[in-house]
């Protein structure tokens, strides 16, 4: 089995698997650099980063440039573990990522266990375990970026960097105008994040609604063929309008049913449990990861005035009359 799929000249998508997900990673090989986008977790550097380069017979000598779409253990947990192989490529991210990707701990303390205080919600025993593994060992980051930026891989072919925030605040994609494609990493998610025969594994796990939003506009309005992203289908041509809808209908969606459910008090973890199955048929077990997105939802109602945080611990929310 390949571990990479030509998608054009030049430009292939590396293959492997996260937590039972499909998990692509972009390679662009121009005739003066080649870049990767993102690193996978840990472990997938010799799991199927390496095999993917030794199969294309590209040597790790060959990257130019690393750049981290955002910061996600199956995005950056690599890093340090390239760098070791390719010490001349610069490692790049978003500006406002830049601390939890060079630090590990501070991700998991800031992103995976950022709910435990207020909210009683965080992983422990064999999930914690795999995500302290999967986080890899801390890497200074060579260089961020801030969006706009034009990076030269040849001399008929020039990328531009986007900052498409909302899964994190310096979520980036690269606009690749030569093949009309966007390799937007997890800048929007649909309905749903699929597991390996396309069912529903996860909701999706934005995090600033507003700026998804935003987000989601601003990729619906580009001029392209093809949306790249890295756990879901390739989107072409219409695909990609009816991607950015789903997108925003789940958002609209889960807002509804959330402040429905506010009616009387609830904490977080009640709304994940009750009002998260109502959104998909994922798996019960992963009701708790709709924390991400419904933290946001609850932050933007807050903002609104729509809702009262009515403190204690956890903490309660209900909405307003």
């Amino acid at each position: 089995m390949s571990h990479f799929q030509e998608l054009f000249p030049g430009v292939y998508l590396l293959q492997g698997v996260v937590g039972g997900r499909p998990l692509r990673l972009p390679l662009l090989v121009g005739a003066q650099r080649a870049l990767l986008l993102d690193t996978g977790c840990a472990p997938d550097v010799q799991g199927f980063i390496l095999p993917a380069l030794r199969e294309l017979d590209l040597a790790p000598n060959r990257l130019g440039l690393i750049i981290n779409t955002h910061c996600d253990l199956d995005h950056t947990g690599g890093n340090h573990g390239l760098k070791q192989l390719a010490p001349q490529a610069l490692l790049c991210c978003g500006d406002a990522d830049r601390q939890q990707i060079e630090n590990p701990q501070a991700m998991f303390a800031l992103r995976y266990d950022a709910y435990r205080r207020d909210h009683d919600l965080y992983y422990e025993g064999d999930a914690r375990d795999w995500i302290i593994a999967s986080l890899g060992q801390a890497q200074p980051v060579d260089l961020t970026l801030r969006g706009g930026e034009r990076l030269c891989l040849g001399p008929d072919w020039e990328v531009e960097v986007l900052h498409l925030p909302g899964h994190s605040r310096g979520h980036l994609g690269i606009l690749d105008r030569k093949h009309r494609a966007l390799y937007g990493g997890d800048a929007i998610h649909g309905a749903q994040i699929p597991d390996l025969e396309g069912k529903p594994a996860l909701g999706p796990t934005y995090l600033h609604v507003d700026q998804y939003l935003d987000t989601i506009r601003f990729i619906e309005n580009l001029d392209l063929d093809y949306y790249v992203g890295c756990h879901w289908p390739v989107k072409r041509g219409a695909e990609i309008a009816a991607f950015c809808a789903e997108s925003r209908n789940y958002v609209d969606q889960a807002e509804r049913v959330i402040i429905e459910a506010l009616a009387a008090p609830r904490t977080l973890k009640e709304l994940c449990l009750s009002v998260g199955p109502k959104l998909g048929p994922w798996p019960a077990a992963v009701n708790s990861e709709h924390c991400y997105a419904f933290g946001g939802h609850l932050q933007r109602l807050q903002n609104q005035g729509r809702i009262a945080d009515l403190g204690g611990t956890p903490r309660h929310y209900q909405a307003q009359p």
